[in-house]
């Protein structure tokens, strides 16, 4: 009887230690694999891709890199839209160094969860620029014109994001663990725990776009990376009736490009130098079917790796509609698809936060203001309440309007911005908050009236303590061509806003 209870107290101690070396080997793998050699793949992403994966490997590049004079631009898509740290960088003379802390949609309280890894990167200075869309408006009412704010909704649904649950699911878990229901706990435990369940939602993408840009032909790609035509050219790769770049093919022999229509004829032109007068060769090719096909360079006359082209449409013209590029607003003609790398030797490096100049974007400042309104009003306004992807644009836009000769109250989102300058305070790090600017049909609403007046001056207050700096750039851009929708800049208008955004950087770290 003694041997049966000791055999069975052996089993038993076996079994434990087999699964306590299983859990343990597990937690080991899941943290060397996912945490670890993971983010040692190369990042081949291009803008506006992938936002979670691009977050996290951004950061992480942040602290390997050591100017010792960084500034970081934190803050939502707004940021994004706003700042050119590129273009930045390239005045600075080694003053400073900008570069992103941002993601799309970053609310207050997604940096105030990012604040220990922003002070472990010790920057020289934290820019935070927000917009009036940041504060969380799905959560705040006015019932009698006093401020409601529904704390039980904003938490539960917060556990749902993929900030928390992506980069910070082990602290909100903490913070509200007596709040949250069984099905969010569960969650979040499961993302605390195991590093594979954050990534999941994002683990191929940085390893689709490394297989299509080395092993497949180029024809399906996120943002056209070739060779820019000097009349612009559509994000997707879409030219317009008119094409004239310069060409690098290196050992390419040959490109692709879409044609959308059967019958399209298109004329070829080659030339040796860039003022387009030494004509190598000319050539019309009509194209029976629509689809990818191959462009072979010697066909065309081609006898340099390095050239000039321009091409036109002749028949086969199509719109911006027509092939799904968008589905409201004016509409305006395209003429083919272009190859990932059309005309361009590939550089495969990583663009996740470098952001080029596009037609999409660039159309606006073609416009008259009218034709501009038409074109706002299609996007932005017309049937907003059938359509799902303004409904959150529609709700910002009733608040502006609802909150403007309210008296100014705060609620969590807006103290979010103070308690982070008291961190900031504390780790002796310089801190600065902008009101990016706004579209001046959408600033119209809200932007002279009480309630802002109010916040400005709650924040003004709390930062002035802690020796911070805020700064209202709201109405700083008077052209509402340079805005893409209410708060969105374009291209241009980002790069218009850069001289002002590098004076207030510039005077804001000279003399740390």
């Amino acid at each position: 009887m003694i041997a049966v209870k000791s055999l069975f107290a052996s089993l038993k101690f076996k079994a434990f230690a087999i699964f306590i070396l299983l859990s343990g080997a597990t937690f080991f793998l899941d943290y060397l694999v996912f945490e670890k050699l993971y983010f040692l793949f190369p990042s081949e992403m291009e803008w506006d891709t992938s936002p979670w994966y691009n977050f996290e490997k951004k950061r992480r590049n942040i602290k390997s890199e050591d100017y010792g004079n960084q500034v970081l631009i934190a803050g939502s898509s707004v940021a994004l839209y706003s700042a050119l740290p590129e273009e930045m960088n390239e005045k600075t003379n080694g003053a400073f160094h900008a570069d992103f802390y941002s993601h799309v949609a970053m609310a207050p309280s997604d940096l105030y969860y990012y604040k220990e890894n922003l002070s472990s990167l010790k920057p020289k200075l934290v820019v935070y620029l927000v917009n009036f869309a940041d504060f969380q408006w799905e959560y705040v009412d006015f019932p009698n014109g006093k401020l409601q704010f529904d704390k039980t909704k904003w938490l539960l649904e917060f556990a749902d994001r993929y900030p928390a649950k992506t980069f910070y699911p082990t602290s909100y878990l903490f913070e509200y663990f007596s709040d949250l229901d069984r099905k969010r706990l569960s969650k979040l435990a499961g993302k605390s725990l195991f590093y594979v369940s954050r990534y999941r939602s994002f683990f191929w993408d940085p390893i689709d776009a490394f297989i299509e840009n080395h092993f497949r032909s180029g024809r399906s790609f996120h943002r056209y990376e070739g060779s820019l035509p000097k009349e612009g050219i559509w994000a997707k790769g879409w030219t317009l009736g008119q094409a004239t770049m310069a060409c690098e093919t290196g050992n390419k022999q040959d490109d692709s490009v879409f044609i959308p229509k059967a019958n399209t004829k298109i004329e070829f032109s080659v030339f040796s130098n860039s003022q387009m007068t030494s004509l190598v060769s000319k050539k019309e090719i009509s194209f029976s079917k629509s689809g990818w096909t191959t462009i072979n360079w010697q066909e065309l006359g081609v006898k340099a790796s390095d050239f000039y082209l321009r091409f036109r449409i002749l028949e086969g013209m199509n719109t911006a509609k027509e092939v799904d590029l968008y589905r409201t607003g004016l509409d305006y003609p395209v003429g083919i698809r272009l190859s990932h790398y059309f005309c361009k030797t590939p550089v495969y490096n990583d663009r996740s936060y470098s952001r080029k100049s596009y037609f999409d974007e660039s159309r606006f400042q073609r416009m008259s203001s009218a034709e501009y309104d038409k074109d706002y009003f299609q996007r932005m306004l017309e049937n907003a309440e059938h359509r799902n992807e303004l409904h959150r644009l529609r709700l910002v836009h009733s608040k502006k309007q609802e909150v403007n000769n309210l008296g100014f109250e705060p609620w969590l989102e807006v103290d979010r911005v103070l308690q982070l300058s008291t961190y900031f305070k504390e780790k002796n790090i310089p801190f600065l908050v902008i009101f990016s600017p706004e579209n001046p049909v959408e600033a119209s609403l809200y932007s002279k009236g009480k309630w802002f007046a109010g916040l400005k001056n709650y924040l003004k207050n709390g930062l002035d303590k802690n020796g911070h700096e805020l700064y209202d750039r709201t109405n700083y851009i008077s052209d509402k061509r340079l805005f893409f929708d209410p708060h969105h800049l374009t291209y241009e208008g980002a790069s218009y806003f850069q001289s002002d955004l590098y004076a207030i950087i510039s005077a804001n770290s000279k003399t740390r």
